[in-house]
């Protein structure tokens, strides 16, 4: 075939192209001032459109060249400045929306705190996911019992939160949900970060690219970071869309990690770094070596990447996702906590699949160190496991059992038969007696009937010598909080 007629191929084939699928990389400038409530410069704040990373100078000032892509521009808020709240979240971005000028800018003004934030407390808890308006009153119980907490143990302490994902149920079918958990996480009068979770994904779409466009115009960027006090905060966006159905992969993108690389740069080594996002990095598969039973929707899928970035911080990952309380120490420097649902196994029981209550997570900052609890919804801060008497589970028939759903290895759980202290409980993989116990009763009124019970490795026995003695068990957590119970009997 003659040479013309292979360019008039190319010609016809080009001249179909859709132009409206051309990607816009017009350069645009970006910048402005953060500056004060009294108008004085604050130096060296990180500002971003989440591709790249610019501090401002001595005059507060930032330059930032951009291009049409960028939906936000926001700043990491430095640590002893208050943090801002609009329409009811953290307000540390502003929209690009008119990206037809070459020059655009955006001033931040921030109000110094007058606390010392060095002492600051976060409440942390994941899956709130509601998807039907009965369900509404249910979260409020919930996040009423955070503001009571608030109130009673933390008045004079700067307090803030992060919601790692899942926060509604249905994206398609409830988006509207979006708005009133917004109102009321904030009616605790503290923010509200949130992080984006696979029930929070747009599935209507060909790929990732369009997959938070329902979550960015509720609560704006999808990854950003924060300071409070000597700590770093990052929030990122762990769920990939497959475009499989309402299928995701835990996974962060190149673009995020380019941003986390710039974002990380900026603090000191040895500085306590808080990362939250919804799926959780490791699993019980990957503790026990079977790594290829991790499932892809349910792990991190370059987790190490992201570990070795955190190498140089003491690292706390928060996580969620799994419906299940779990405790992972990754590396002397590294742990992560995978918080149980709010919402339980999806609002149908008082527990969640491991046997854990409703509650969340109470982080306790003192310049770089921590410490931290379980709080369940509706009971003291000292309620941390629950214990049953023999015959509560068919498999260990003649054994006392102990739920500890904040366990890890450098707690204890010890018994007591008749007074005498005979020493610590075995740990052992299982299902907690009270959950099974409440789905055998009340499945038939479940909304979802595959739904239940689920294994948990934060289970204990021990097998008394007299089935009529009086049996006591004493935990003692990591920080050397002693709890005691007494074991129930499974009506």
């Amino acid at each position: 075939m003659p040479a013309y007629k292979y360019f008039y191929l190319v010609v016809i084939f080009i001249s179909s192209v859709n132009i409206n699928a051309q990607v816009d990389l017009r350069n645009i400038e970006l910048s402005g001032k953060v500056l004060d409530s009294k108008g004085s410069a604050i130096p060296g704040v990180a500002v971003t459109d989440g591709y790249n990373i610019v501090t401002t100078d001595n005059r507060g000032e930032y330059k930032l060249l951009s291009n049409a892509t960028a939906d936000f521009v926001y700043i990491s808020i430095p640590p002893g400045y208050i943090i801002p709240v609009k329409d009811n979240a953290p307000g540390y971005f502003q929209r690009i929306t008119d990206k037809s000028g070459l020059e655009q800018k955006f001033n931040f003004i921030l109000e110094k705190s007058g606390q010392n934030e060095d002492k600051h407390v976060l409440i942390a808890c994941a899956d709130p996911q509601v998807g039907f308006d009965e369900e509404m009153p249910m979260l409020e119980e919930a996040v009423k019992d955070m503001e009571s907490l608030i109130n009673r143990n933390y008045k004079d302490q700067p307090v803030h939160g992060i919601i790692c994902g899942d926060i509604i149920a249905e994206i398609s079918r409830e988006p509207k949900f979006f708005k009133p958990i917004k109102q009321m996480f904030a009616n605790t009068n503290i923010p509200f970060f949130y992080a984006a979770g696979n029930h929070d994904m747009d599935v209507d779409g060909r790929s990732n690219f369009s997959s938070k466009k329902t979550f960015k115009k509720a609560l704006g960027p999808t990854y950003y970071s924060f300071n409070r006090g000597k700590v770093h905060y990052i929030v990122l966006d762990d769920v990939f869309f497959t475009a499989r159905g309402y299928s995701s992969i835990g996974y962060i993108d190149e673009e995020q990690l380019c941003w986390l690389e710039q974002d990380l740069a900026l603090i000191p080594g040895g500085s306590t770094v808080v990362v939250a996002f919804h799926i959780p990095t490791y699993s019980p598969e990957a503790r026990k070596g079977e790594y290829a039973k991790e499932e892809m929707n349910k792990v991190l899928q370059n987790r190490n990447s992201l570990y070795k970035m955190l190498k140089p911080y003491n690292a706390l990952i928060l996580s969620g996702h799994e419906h299940y309380n779990e405790n992972y120490q990754l590396a002397d420097n590294l742990f992560e906590h995978v918080h149980a649902a709010l919402c339980g196994i999806f609002w149908q029981a008082p527990y969640n699949s491991d046997g854990a209550p409703l509650g969340y997570a109470v982080y306790e900052f003192d310049g770089n160190r921590v410490k931290w609890y379980y709080k369940s919804i509706g009971k003291d801060k000292d309620y941390q496991f629950d214990s049953y008497l023999p015959g509560a589970d068919k498999h260990k028939p003649d054994a006392i059992i102990a739920n500890v759903w904040n366990y890890d290895p450098q707690w204890k759980v010890y018994w007591y038969e008749n007074g005498t202290k005979m020493g610590e409980m075995k740990q052992y993989r299982g299902w907690d007696p009270g959950v099974v116990d409440y789905v055998e009763k009340n499945r038939e009124t479940f909304r979802y009937k595959y739904i239940g019970a689920g294994p948990t490795e934060h289970l204990f026995y021990a097998e008394p010598a007299d089935k009529n003695a009086e049996i006591k068990i004493e935990v003692i957590d990591r920080f050397n909080n002693v709890y005691t119970g007494i074991p129930k009997k499974i009506k």
